[in-house]
């Protein structure tokens, strides 16, 4: 029999969360909850003065199982204005 071809695994995603080391001026990306072992881990992002951000992309887990992805955690959509709001309750009724 042949092998089959399989598509490698995607890399899992995480979202993070930006800590800062009390009483030094060192910050550190916390990955909640590791896709691979459920444990919380942090990850080196530089000092106050570098952008945090360039730290962000694909990371080894310090458990050793994978890697993933660090990313932030997406924005949460904005609420409708009011004003919005009451239009859209004036079409429902004319429908």
């Amino acid at each position: 029999m042949a092998k089959k071809n399989r598509l490698p695994a995607p890399t899992p995603e995480t979202y993070v969360s930006l800590l800062n080391m009390p009483g030094t001026k060192v910050l550190f990306w916390a990955v909640g909850e590791c896709p691979y072992c459920g444990a919380r881990h942090y990850h080196p992002a530089g000092t106050e003065r570098d952008d945090p951000g360039e730290r962000l992309g694909e990371v080894q887990a310090p458990c050793g199982l994978g890697a993933y992805i660090l990313a932030l955690p997406p924005r949460p959509l904005r609420k409708k204005s009011k004003k919005a709001r009451r239009r859209s309750d004036w079409e429902d009724a004319d429908e």
